[in-house]
């Protein structure tokens, strides 16, 4: 073990004082070799070690030596971002904003990443048109993220604007771009243009992953009901397979999920029921296949079995006035029947059949093929005419979708 690993081994470990040395060592030797080390390392460590890391340097850092700290913004560490960042900003000055813009123009992509995140603590609006592009039009996400947070704490409207605009773009990437700058831009005001967004995007899970970070999907749930419980559900799609799986707890879906269960408990909404199937569904697969969990950390394995048993725990009444509401989810906008049709073909419920039928009549092709898959898997296509089916649909596609249905 070289002398390095060696300080960074005693930066991470428990003994303070030894910590303390190491922190103090690596900031006045300006030790770039080891902080390397220790940005390697980083995503190994648990968030409690990275913590301490954080606070041993934070003490480490004074007025004399925090220019130092200029030597480490060539090696990108999200995790101690903050903590250098942050000790510019203490000792912050006109010089010393000078100089972070020179390397927010002419930097490595780390140090205009490092300084993005400078101007979100020190805001100097001379940045901006150099924030706006990086935040617009580069493919670093860091640098996009730092920089649309940098001009969210300056409210530089121009650019907000411009990422609305973005979000009617025919790109899928150019829109979830979009949609990212905005959440880091932090103007909840934006909340019902992204709804917008996911609901005609081919990447809606993407995009419904992002909503909980802008506003808490908890209080989404409670004040913008039906966007929000199709952005949970777009989320319960995504989520250990689009999705990270520790993102249970950013998304807070325990909470959520016990909310709609007492919720649904006295108001009976057809869409709520759909969603809570989809949870059941999406949780019973999670908790019971240990190829979404096995690398999973520990928390994250038992917040998802902690899930998974507060619905396995409700009555089986309960469960079956969710999948009586379901049905009349049939009833809704298209989004909401395919996302109900999904669910009683899930759950093989045959009290939909009669209901599903009347799809077919539907002007819409696509409620009209997933009608006829849904009869299909519900043993119910007998009697079906699949002429009159066929008669009204013009896509090639879709009806050779039905054709094979009735093979």
């Amino acid at each position: 073990m070289t002398d390095n690993e060696l300080l960074v081994k005693d930066l991470t470990a428990k003994d303070e004082q030894k910590a303390f040395a190491a922190a103090q060592s690596l900031i006045n030797n300006k030790n770039t070799e080891a902080f390397q080390i220790l940005a390697d390392k980083s995503e190994f460590l648990f968030d409690f070690v990275k913590n301490n890391v954080n606070k041993r340097l934070q003490k480490a850092i004074n007025e004399k030596n925090f220019r130092n700290l200029f030597g480490f913004l060539k090696i990108y560490a999200p995790d101690f971002e903050d903590t250098i960042v942050g000790a510019f900003a203490s000792y912050a000055n006109e010089d010393l904003t000078d100089e972070m813009l020179e390397l927010l123009e002419n930097g490595t992509e780390s140090e205009k990443t490092y300084s993005a995140k400078y101007f979100s603590y020190i805001p100097d609006t001379i940045s901006a048109d150099l924030l706006t592009d990086y935040a617009l039009n580069n493919d670093n996400e860091a640098l996009a993220f730092n920089a649309a947070k940098a001009l969210g704490s300056m409210q530089i409207d121009s650019a907000y604007n411009k990422a609305v605009e973005l979000l009617d773009s025919d790109d899928d990437f150019t829109v979830l771009k979009a949609v990212k700058f905005l959440v880091a831009y932090e103007n909840k005001d934006a909340v019902d243009a992204l709804f917008k967004a996911m609901e005609k995007s081919s990447m809606s899970e993407n995009i419904a992953g992002e909503i909980p970070y802008l506003e808490s999907l908890l209080t989404l749930v409670q004040t913008k009901k039906e966007p929000a419980l199709m952005c949970l559900e777009n989320i319960l799609s995504g989520l250990g397979e689009i999705l990270p799986l520790n993102q249970v707890f950013n998304f807070e879906l325990y909470d959520i999920l016990a909310f709609l269960i007492s919720d649904n408990q006295k108001n009976k909404n057809p869409q709520t029921a759909v969603v809570l199937l989809s949870a059941l569904a999406k949780f019973d697969t999670l908790a019971n296949n240990e190829e979404y969990t096995f690398d999973e950390d520990k928390s994250t394995k038992q917040e998802v079995q902690e899930i998974y048993n507060l619905l396995k725990s409700q009555q089986e009444y309960f469960w079956n006035a969710q999948k009586r509401l379901a049905v009349q989810e049939l009833q809704s906008a298209p989004l909401r029947v395919s996302s109900a049709l999904q669910m009683i073909c899930e759950f093989k419920i045959k009290d939909a059949e009669e209901e599903v039928k009347k799809l077919l009549d539907s002007d819409n092709e696509i409620i009209v093929c997933e009608a006829a898959a849904a009869l299909k898997q519900l043993d119910a296509l007998v009697g079906i005419d699949k002429a009159e089916i066929l008669s009204k649909i013009k896509d090639e596609n879709k009806k050779a979708i039905i054709e094979s249905l009735f093979n």
